[in-house]
């Protein structure tokens, strides 16, 4: 298991009670939403370090919505930049540059507010 995951899961696993609803279609992502913003920017940025990115300190992050089965969040990092983290229903984690998902045909991250 990658570090990022266990870390990941440590995280939500960690925080009681954030059971995902009955029929939600990525139970990972929605413990993720019901965070507290401090938990989510401390996950999202786990995820983009881990992954091997730059994230010096994570100033933004917003969830963009789902993406087939995965939930998509994009997180600016100073440094480090824009990142797209997506997220699977199994605990998985995939993070991309913002400026790589066009040449991937994935969404585009979009201005992140």
């Amino acid at each position: 298991m990658h570090l990022w995951k266990a870390n990941a899961i440590a995280l939500l696993l960690a925080v009681p009670a954030m059971a995902a609803p009955v029929g939600t279609a990525n139970p990972f992502n929605a413990k993720l939403m019901a965070l507290k913003l401090a938990d989510q920017q401390g996950a999202l940025s786990r995820a983009i370090v881990d992954d091997g990115q730059r994230c010096g300190r994570l100033t933004k992050s917003a969830y963009r919505g789902p993406y087939g089965n995965l939930g998509m969040w994009v997180a600016t990092c100073k440094p480090g930049g824009d990142f797209a983290v997506f997220t699977g229903p199994d605990g998985s984690v995939q993070v991309r540059p913002c400026g790589d998902l066009a040449a991937l045909k994935l969404p585009a991250c979009g201005k992140i507010e």
